[in-house]
């Protein structure tokens, strides 16, 4: 017996200002949090996730900062972001919407 499963297509788009729906996330499942292998911080997001307990950040002196997020973001609990209100600004600017809209 031959299963399908029908899915909207999401595509992501990265936005030039933050964006504070959580309708949005609602409806994305956690796609971004489980898509990229890190995004980047700001030093004070850094030591802001790390207060929050991260164990996956990656410190540069060189570069910017790093939250390793390969195979789901550690934050992630089920398809919700755990810290929704302290995400980084990257994380906040990151939108998935169904394939034909934006």
């Amino acid at each position: 017996m031959l299963f399908i499963r029908h899915e909207k297509k999401r595509h992501g788009i990265l936005l030039d200002h933050p964006v504070d729906d959580p309708t949005c996330c609602r409806e994305c499942d956690g796609v971004c949090c489980r898509s990229f292998p890190t995004v980047e911080l700001t030093w004070d997001e850094y030591r802001d996730l790390e207060s929050l307990g991260a164990t996956r950040l990656q410190f540069s002196l060189y570069g910017p900062h790093k939250l390793i997020i390969e195979n789901g973001c550690e934050f992630l609990q089920g398809s919700r972001c755990g810290i929704y209100e302290h995400r980084p600004a990257i994380c906040r600017r990151f939108v998935c919407q169904p394939e034909g809209e934006g």
